[in-house]
């Protein structure tokens, strides 16, 4: 399972053209960017427990590494 870090996630939402533009049709568009991060932050957590309960190898991804080192250990870890 890939799972971005809180770090990540923060500056995706801070630097993609759509997640910066989301909620600002709102009277609190910073209140609902704030609500929308913790409500991603929750569900990340809930199933990153739920893939280590099930003994479901666990990836986090925090835009250090190229998206093909990602793919790579991926497909590694998917190898026969």
């Amino acid at each position: 399972m890939l799972t971005p870090t809180e770090e990540w996630r923060r500056h995706q939402a801070a630097a993609l053209p759509r997640a910066v533009a989301f909620g600002a049709d709102f009277p609190d568009p910073d209140r609902v960017r704030r609500h929308r991060l913790e409500r991603d932050r929750l569900l990340a957590a809930d199933a990153v427990d739920r893939a280590t309960a099930l003994g479901i190898r666990v990836i986090e991804v925090d835009g250090a590494r190229a998206a093909e080192a990602i793919a790579d250990e991926v497909a590694a870890h998917w190898s026969l």
